[in-house]
């Protein structure tokens, strides 16, 4: 295929990259994860995904030990000798595999969650289809294909703003290992930064370039690379950000995952405020063979053992640099895996696909204890057979749900957009008695006017509300207050903005406390729909040569100013012309500019367009 036509045919945000010759995924904007960075932003929270590929063994995870008598009958080879099962604190009727020793002490010491049993109805246990369900929060039970991720749902609104100031200063997403996930896909692109390959990041972040082939292949690699450089804007961000974190434990290089996290937190400790991590175990779950070795008595060496016991090192690992640096009130951690394995063990010592799985949640903020009752199965009484599975005890999106909600702080409305419904939240993590709830912030743009309401069901001791405006959704200014009436009964607030010179605007409230402690509401985007409306351009052609046309859906009158920018925002070509009663206006670009991609920006009086384009 020639250059143009391989440019044409591929959208150039869904094509595997190179930064200093290290395959790389790029990362465009997704609303939600853009709204999860605001949150950040805000409440300064981040989440790192561990992935458990293949399908972890609960049962031999979280093992029951009031089922242990029907278990040792399913699972006579494989099921963990009862005196080597790791008691925990206050919990009774179930220990932890003796792998898991490190986070045995991090949930006696208040730093780890465990939820049983989680799955969803009508499991598959294909790995494809499974794992596709768990990033993508399909619904299996009606046969539900989605192609964008829990975390990278797009909204169906075109967030007016770009570059924005947020996802144009950091990423929002990060990933170590493997392809980009589909968890991150938003309905253009994957919306993740992400390194293929773990072991090759430090290369990568030292500057150390690998040589390209002098063959077709590495010219045209050559060229992709090029183009790359325009259209990564955070790999000199990334690489700078590393070279100041820090990390305060030694992650053995034994330990590839320990490794991966060891990443996160030096990136953490150097300042990049991206909300979403995600890293994927190295070793594989799928143990069909030889779980546990056969000449092991206690039925706890084997492959299973060394899987866990890299997660549990590499956990605490992590939490402890986390807390030697300070940062462990913002972190929390989560891991997950595709499905779960049958109750009953099969002939080679190992046990086949099944369905509920624990979570495990780790960090300072989450609650030390387990959700879930003692394990049902499908059949109840011995003997279990090789079709006998666990009952799902949980809901994976209400775990989903929970996660958005109590730690990213999300609003119902927020939520519904990402999973379609509403789920009762969990005690996974501690929640502190806030001194206002509020219920609802919400606002409306109508005749040159803003009105922003919110509801509140308490206050105590709270002096007022700053109203606080932002052009960008991340440097916010204020402007006005309201003063708190601290009425102990349900109650309502409006405030009025008539300062109206663009047409779109994000709005939070700074809530001040008597005691000078601040808080902030969610954010909120508002836009003058008559303005909003009053523009659609496309750019033609693209990928673009010398010259382009915007070619309007209506006609329009006066001046428009065109902009070129690079992603990080600088402006590299700018030209203003009359339009008299047009559709189409074209412009020359008579300067040379880099091959790569970039924003082409319209404005008029009353309206402004961007749209992205390849520039060869």
């Amino acid at each position: 295929m020639k250059r143009r036509k391989f440019l044409k045919a591929a959208p150039a945000f869904s094509l595997p990259f190179f930064i200093k010759g290290f395959p790389v995924q790029a990362m465009t904007q997704s609303p939600l994860l853009q709204l999860l960075g605001q949150q950040s932003l805000l409440n300064g929270r981040i989440l790192v995904l561990i992935q458990l590929n293949g399908g972890n063994d609960g049962i031999n995870t979280v093992i029951p030990v009031d089922k242990y008598a029907m278990l040792s009958v399913a699972r006579p080879d494989i099921l963990v000798k009862d005196t080597r099962v790791l008691p925990l604190n206050n919990v009774t009727g179930m220990g932890l595999h003796p792998g898991l020793a490190e986070m045995k002490n991090m949930f006696n010491n208040g730093l780890l969650h465990i939820v049983r049993d989680v799955s969803y109805p009508t499991p598959s246990f294909s790995h494809f289809r499974a794992t596709d369900i768990w990033l993508t929060g399909a619904d299996s039970q009606a046969n539900q294909y989605l192609t964008t991720g829990w975390l990278g749902r797009s909204i169906d609104e075109q967030y007016p703003a770009y570059p924005d100031t947020l996802p144009m200063t950091h990423p929002l997403a990060v990933q170590l290992g493997s392809q980009a996930s589909s968890m991150l896909q938003t309905s253009e692109t994957n919306a993740a930064f992400t390194v293929i390959d773990p072991s090759s990041f430090y290369d990568f972040v030292n500057g150390v370039v690998p040589a390209m082939p002098d063959t077709p292949y590495g010219n045209e690699l050559t060229f992709i690379r090029k183009l790359q450089q325009q259209t990564d804007q955070y790999a000199t961000l990334v690489a700078g950000v590393y070279a100041k974190g820090v990390n305060k434990v030694t992650y053995p290089n034994t330990n590839a995952l320990a490794r991966q996290l060891g990443i996160i937190a030096k990136l953490i400790s150097g300042g990049l405020k991206t909300p979403i991590y995600v890293v994927n175990h190295p070793n594989s779950f799928d143990t069909h063979n030889f779980q546990v070795d056969s000449i092991d008595a206690d039925h706890v060496n084997g492959s299973h053992n060394n899987s866990l016991s890299v997660l549990s090192k590499a956990i605490d690992l992590f939490q402890q640099d986390l807390t030697l640096q300070n940062l462990q009130d913002r972190v929390t951690g989560m891991t997950f895996t595709e499905f779960g394995r049958r109750v009953a063990q099969n002939g080679t010592f190992g046990t086949d696909h099944g369905t509920a799985t624990p979570m495990f949640f780790f960090g300072a903020k989450v609650n030390p204890a387990v959700s879930g009752t003692t394990p049902t199965f499908t059949t109840g009484t011995v003997p279990i057979n090789n079709n006998t599975q666990l009952n799902r005890q949980f809901d994976f999106r209400q775990v989903y749900y929970t996660v958005l909600k109590d730690w990213f702080q999300l609003t119902d409305a927020d939520l519904q957009s990402v999973l379609f419904q509403s789920y009762t939240p969990m005690s996974i993590f501690n929640q502190a008695a806030l001194p206002v709830t509020l219920l609802s912030f919400t606002g409306n743009w109508k005749n040159a006017e803003v009105s922003l309401q919110w509801t509140v069901d308490q206050e105590i001791n709270i002096d007022s509300y700053e109203i606080q405006r932002s052009e960008d959704g991340s440097s916010f200014s204020k402007k006005g207050t309201v003063t708190a009436l601290n009425v102990t009964s349900k109650h309502d607030y409006t405030f009025y903005d008539t300062s109206l010179q663009k047409a779109y605007y994000y709005y939070r409230i700074k809530i001040i406390e008597k005691s000078g402690e601040i808080k902030y509401s969610n954010v909120l985007l508002l836009k003058d729909a008559a303005q909003m409306q009053g523009v659609r351009v496309k750019i033609l052609p693209n990928p673009i040569d010398k010259w382009f046309t915007t070619a309007f859906q209506d006609k329009v009158t006066g001046n428009i100013t065109v902009r070129i920018l690079d992603l990080t925002g600088k402006e590299v070509w700018k030209a203003e012309e009359r339009a008299n009663d047009t559709y189409n206006l074209t412009f020359n670009i008579n300067k040379s500019i880099t091959p790569g991609v970039y924003v082409i920006q319209v404005q008029g009086k009353e309206y402004e367009a961007t749209t992205k384009v390849i520039l060869r």
